[in-house]
Formats: structure tokens, C-alpha cells, sequence
């Protein structure tokens, strides 16, 4: 099954600074070929669920291996039969098109 959604991985009694951790599970999310794109609250990816629950499980055991005593992740996943998440425009893409072609 196909999936779209979003990953929200927050390490709990570490320091100010995540950066450590969420570089390690940017370095997860590139190597397992996921369709992803970060921004400052989370990370939104395309792929199968049963590659998605693997990154997710491996997202998570980076940040305990690099020291944080206790990791929180917050997944949401999406799956539909009416469009094809594969070929189907992304939805801010739409969005940006809408604003543009309504601007003239």
C-alpha cells in the first residue's frame, strides 16, 4: 500500500539543539529512497507503508543511539484509491499553481 504523510520526531531530555538528532534521521530518510521533503516542524514522505514503518522504527532508534534518554514521534499517514500518490501533483504545488494562474 502506497502512502502519503508526515513524521514529526522530537528527542526528550537533550539539550536546545536537535540538530544532531534530526541530521541522523535526515541521513535515515535519504538512504531509504522515501520521497521526502523537510521543513522546520517535521518531514512530509511518499512510499510503501512497509518501507514507511521501517524508517519510521529506524528514525527512532538514531535519536536513542545518539543519547537522547527518550524520543517522541508523531506519524500521520494517508492512503487513497482515487488518485495515484505517485503521479498526482503535490498538494502545495497545487496550491502555488492556483495563486499563480489566479494572480493574472
Amino acid at each position: 500500500m502506497y502512502v502519503s504523510g508526515e513524521i514529526q520526531v522530537v528527542p526528550i531530555g537533550t539539550e536546545a539543539s536537535f540538530t544532531r538528532y534530526i541530521a541522523g534521521v535526515k541521513t535515515i530518510l535519504e538512504a531509504s529512497g522515501l520521497q521526502h521533503t523537510m521543513h522546520d516542524s517535521g518531514t512530509n514522505f511518499q512510499g510503501e507503508y512497509a518501507l514507511v514503518s521501517k524508517v519510521v522504527q529506524q528514525c527512532m532508534e538514531s535519536v536513542l543511539e545518539n543519547g537522547a534518554p527518550r524520543v517522541l514521534c508523531y506519524v500521520k499517514l494517508g492512503a487513497r484509491m482515487d488518485k495515484n500518490y505517485q503521479t498526482e501533483i503535490p498538494a502545495a504545488e497545487k496550491v502555488a499553481n492556483y495563486l499563480h494562474s489566479s494572480t493574472k
